[in-house]
């Protein structure tokens, strides 16, 4: 009768262990979620699931840098620098969180961190980035230089 009850009571245990193995999700596949909600705009769920990616895998960049674009489109722009600044950390050379921070510090009328952040984004290859440089920096020319 013992063994019948420790074979029953590892068979829930291995059940259950099995069933919350099943239930909990990578972070590829929140990410993956979250970016769906992101296409659709839909950005506060989206957050919801960049928070469970971090969550799990705290060094995703991406997410890190998603979820800044998601404050930044729900004009928490506060969140979105600390979300950019931490995704820079992880990878320094992400050419749009420079963009993206970079509009984001227009919009808290930083423009020099700005044109900082642009003119980064553009020598890491983001070529988009020359636009916002023209229209909104003051750029160096001979012609000044010399006078």
């Amino acid at each position: 009768m013992k063994l019948k009850s420790a074979f029953i009571i590892l068979f829930i245990y291995l059940s259950f262990l099995s069933f919350s193995q099943k239930a909990s999700k990578t972070s590829d596949e929140y990410f993956k979620i979250a970016n769906e909600f992101f296409d659709k705009n839909d950005y506060e769920n989206a957050i919801l699931y960049f928070d469970s990616t971090i969550s799990i895998k705290s060094e995703h960049s991406e997410a890190y840098a998603f979820r800044g674009v998601c404050e930044y489109e729900l004009k928490r722009y506060k969140s979105a620098i600390d979300d950019f600044d931490l995704a820079l950390i992880l990878e320094s050379t992400y050419a749009e969180v420079y963009f993206f921070r970079g509009l984001t510090f227009i919009e808290l009328g930083e423009n020099t961190k700005a044109c900082e952040d642009w003119t980064t984004a553009y020598s890491l290859g983001l070529k988009k980035a020359m636009k916002l440089i023209i229209n909104n920096c003051e750029l160096d020319t001979d012609n000044e230089k010399s006078k």
